[in-house]
């Protein structure tokens, strides 16, 4: 029987290299042998270990006496999960976590350093984590050893929330709820809701229309995900589609399609009546929005290979969704390795999200709509666009849909999904139209 900690391992030290934590796991987990519950302790455990790794190394770093980067990455990680198990994880006794991590090292083929990660994990073990930051007196430093976040990144977020800070880093620290996008274009809640109780797969109403919340027995396959009924979406991305109001026979344009999934929820809502045109900067994600779009019925989708800010069409839309291109910090949650980026890299994006909304300004209808959403929580990428835009263009105002979803907070007009705040993940939208 495969060793489900050794498949964690491995997992680990592909995102080390590189690999996006989401699709190593899908990889990983696909190769078979592991049921449900392996795949949700693999899942859990690597997630987990990811997200807490800053806080792991500072305080491996009391017990190892060697610098952590000169060991192998075998070990590296064997060490990181089993200290994840010992403080984060209650299922698993500190005796299992430390002599289960002794076993892995032999079947890494590492049994030079069985007697290291015996030693460490055992002092580890009669520790206390919060040895790790406890000391610390620089808040910066602290925010991002504690709550294991790239230390520029917890400055701007501690600038930004101030007192609501450390709510909104451990919110982040959590797991994001699973939510179902129905395809109403092929069956409905309730009748997809009872074919996912035969699979086993318990729901719940989320309060968003063709949205289901996963509750239980979901371990990423279903039959009906299989022929395109069903599909894994975020609450907030759903509900961003939803603000368009597409109706049938819509003109819709969506500037930043890819992978697709807001494309088919506009379609859907359109009754697959109208016409959208997608555009993606990337011919090979274009690709996935016509496969899904195939795969869910959908054939009033027209994909176009172009850049969305200096996209120059003479046509002009009923809705426009702007999903622009994002840090992505709201989906630390999911994808723990974002935690780490240097948000310096994505500081030119701003004056890019502002000219693609522009620009989708020049193709709406008199009495259009424009969606205009992020899936981050930097302020920089959010109001401030949406609040330069309205000074350039006094002719735009904002627009609040009449029901909001559990964890949506309107401010000043704008909708956020705040972690902390109903749910761990982050996101923004903006509805604008003419005056």
């Amino acid at each position: 029987m495969p060793n489900i900690r050794k498949k964690a391992v491995e997992c680990l030290i592909r995102c080390e290299r590189g690999g996006y934590s989401n699709l190593v796991l899908m990889q990983e987990l696909a190769s078979g042998g592991f049921d449900a519950r392996d795949r949700a302790f693999c899942t859990a455990l690597v997630y987990g270990t990811l997200s807490r790794r800053l806080t792991i190394d500072r305080f491996l770093e009391n017990y190892v006496n060697t610098p952590l980067s000169r060991l192998d990455e075998e070990v590296l990680e064997i060490l990181r999960a089993g200290v994840y198990q010992i403080f984060w994880m209650d299922s698993v006794p500190a005796r299992a976590a430390v002599n289960e991590s002794v076993e892995l090292c032999r079947e890494f083929r590492k049994t030079s350093a069985s007697g290291l990660v015996n030693a460490v994990l055992r002092r580890c073990s009669s520790a206390d984590i919060t040895e790790a930051f406890s000391g610390i007196e620089e808040r910066t430093e602290y925010l991002a050893v504690r709550y294991s976040i790239n230390p520029e990144l917890a400055k701007i977020l501690s600038e930004q929330y101030g007192e609501q800070t450390e709510k909104v880093l451990e919110a982040m620290s959590g797991r994001s709820g699973l939510y179902l996008r129905i395809n109403s274009l092929m069956t409905d809640e309730r009748s997809a809701a009872e074919a996912l109780r035969e699979e086993g797969i318990e729901t719940e109403p989320s309060g968003l229309a063709n949205c289901l919340r996963a509750v239980s027995g979901f371990s990423g396959r279903s039959e009906l995900m299989d022929r395109g009924a069903v599909r894994v979406q975020g609450l907030p991305e759903q509900f961003a589609a939803s603000c368009l109001e597409a109706e049938a026979g819509s003109k819709v344009l969506d500037m930043c399609s890819a992978p697709g999934g807001k494309t088919m929820c506009i379609a859907q809502d359109m009754k697959n009546e109208g016409s959208i045109t997608a555009l993606d900067v990337s011919e090979s994600r274009l690709e996935l929005v016509r496969k899904l779009a195939e795969k869910e019925k959908v054939n009033i989708v027209e994909t176009l290979c172009c850049d969305a800010s200096v996209y120059d069409s003479s046509a002009v839309y009923d809705r426009i969704l702007c999903d622009v291109p994002c840090s992505g910090y709201g989906e630390i949650p999911s994808k723990p390795e974002l935690r780490y980026k240097d948000p310096e890299i994505s500081a030119d994006l701003p004056e890019l999200q502002y000219r693609i909304l522009c620009n989708a300004s020049r193709m709406l209808a008199p009495s259009g709509r424009i969606v205009y959403s992020t899936c981050t929580i930097l302020e920089r990428e959010n109001r401030s666009v949406v609040n330069r835009f309205l000074r350039d263009n006094p002719g735009f105002g904002l627009y609040v849909p009449g029901h909001l979803p559990g964890g949506a907070e309107e401010i000043d007009g704008m909708i956020s999904f705040t972690p902390g705040h109903g749910g761990p993940e982050g996101f923004f939208i903006a509805v604008l139209c003419q005056l």
